[in-house]
């Protein structure tokens, strides 16, 4: 299964077909809409290039993509995490198109921001294989163009840093771009070292993903766009970048990509990333929820979903949905929840008739369900996440908080904290026009 699958099957699509410049103008195209995916089928000085993005802009699109319903989404994922699946080899149906490419020339690599004018790919998956455990790793790391077959690449210290920090000399890696939207979920999810993430993405999709072998790494064999290069130790200026936080995150110093073959299927679509908007939030957010889950199942086993909110970055702020057993429940369920992603600033409990996805009804039970001076408590001096502008930056230190917004026990009836239910569910107004 491909991207191209994806695409096919998907229902809605905005396909545009006039000519677009890859600077400022596809990006801010990409934006208008975010509720369905957007494909060009022009893009300015590349001819032989489709563009696509906001195929996993909505929790929908990404339930459509994994196979389940919104949701079912982190109970679906969770229950993956444990039963991955070994990948079928096949041939590639990618291609060698250049050796030592001038990448600008054969790809177009957007300025999404007028502001800090840099060229980047955030879609960019990069495939290593560990020296010691021969267990191969997916993650996604944006990549700052620098010159012809030289980028810059941001590496976090998880597991492609360990696998980095181990090897002697320059490390082997693939870039990948252009995947069904499957493969993008499990490159994002964040779990054990042990786990090859595309046995976590052919678990998504019943065991229907196909790999191919190609300079000692296995590939998507369906892959859109595949760059086969080598990470130095040697560093090189990355930044400013528009993180999750839709804000400048930092200039660093990173370690260099230099790219030696450009592999691509004929009339690739090359998968853009808008930084900072709903994919990219939906795609760093929604792969962490499984794991913020289990770790407070084994506090709280009542608890039935978690949402990292895209008001909150999507990694910032989460909602907690519990069914509530004892008073207590809702503070441990928020302790877990912020040790299982140490990012998380605030974390909202609500309970099981608050659906935690939407934004308006988290609030409805925060107004009618919470009072500050018995259900707010405050963790101070805390480490949490570069990417809040708001932090002690001296210190590196913030306060965390946890907000109970479930009926309480004691005082008042059950009853007293319901909706108000309106008959005639069944109803629709075209029956009537």
């Amino acid at each position: 299964m491909s991207l191209r699958d994806f695409l096919g099957a998907v229902g809605e699509k905005n396909i545009l077909k006039d000519s677009v410049s890859p600077d400022y103008e596809l990006p801010a195209l990409v934006s208008k809409d975010e509720s369905k995916p957007v494909v060009f089928e022009d893009v300015e000085g590349y001819p032989e290039c489709r563009v696509v993005s906001n195929i996993v802009s909505t929790r929908k699109l990404l339930a459509e993509a994994l196979g389940t319903t919104e949701k079912n989404i982190v109970q679906d994922i969770s229950d993956c995490l444990d039963k991955q699946i070994e990948c079928r080899k096949t041939e590639p149906k990618f291609e060698k198109v250049a050796e030592k490419p001038d990448l600008l020339k054969e790809l177009p690599i957007p300025i999404f921001y007028k502001k800090n004018e840099r060229r980047y790919f955030a879609s960019t998956m990069v495939i290593a294989r560990d020296p010691e455990t021969g267990i191969q790793n997916m993650s996604f790391h944006r990549i700052m163009h620098r010159d012809k077959n030289k980028l810059s690449i941001r590496i976090v210290k998880r597991h492609l840093y360990d696998i980095y920090e181990k090897t002697d000399g320059p490390l082997d890696v693939a870039v990948v771009m252009g995947v069904h939207p499957a493969v993008e979920v499990a490159a994002a999810t964040s779990y054990s070292p042990e786990m090859d993430e595309l046995e976590l993405a052919n678990a998504y999709m019943d065991g229907e993903l196909k790999t191919a072998e190609v300079n000692g790494l296995d590939i998507p064999a369906d892959a859109e766009v595949v760059m086969f290069g080598r990470i130095k130790k040697e560093e090189a200026e990355e930044g400013p970048f528009v993180d999750l936080s839709d804000t400048w995150d930092k200039v660093r110093q990173q370690p260099v990509l230099v790219v030696d073959e450009l592999w691509t299927r004929e009339n690739p679509y090359v998968r853009i990333l808008l930084p900072g908007k709903a994919e990219h939030k939906n795609l760093m957010g929604v792969p962490q929820e499984p794991r913020i889950y289990k770790i407070v199942k084994n506090t709280v086993p009542t608890v039935k979903n978690v949402v990292l909110t895209q008001g909150g970055c999507s990694w910032l702020h989460g909602v907690v949905q519990i069914k509530k057993r004892y008073e207590g429940d809702p503070k441990n369920a928020g302790m877990a929840a912020l040790a299982a992603h140490p990012s998380m600033k605030k974390v909202t409990i609500v309970d099981e008739d608050i659906d935690p996805s939407d934004s308006q009804e988290v609030e409805w039970a925060t107004a009618t369900r919470m009072q500050p001076d018995k259900d707010i408590i405050l963790i101070e001096r805390c480490k949490g996440s570069s990417l809040d502008p708001s932090q002690d930056y001296e210190n590196k230190l913030m306060t965390k908080w946890i907000v109970d917004a479930t009926v309480p026990f004691e005082g008042k009836n059950r009853d007293e904290f319901d909706k108000a239910e309106l008959p005639g569910e069944d109803l629709e107004l075209d029956d009537y026009r």
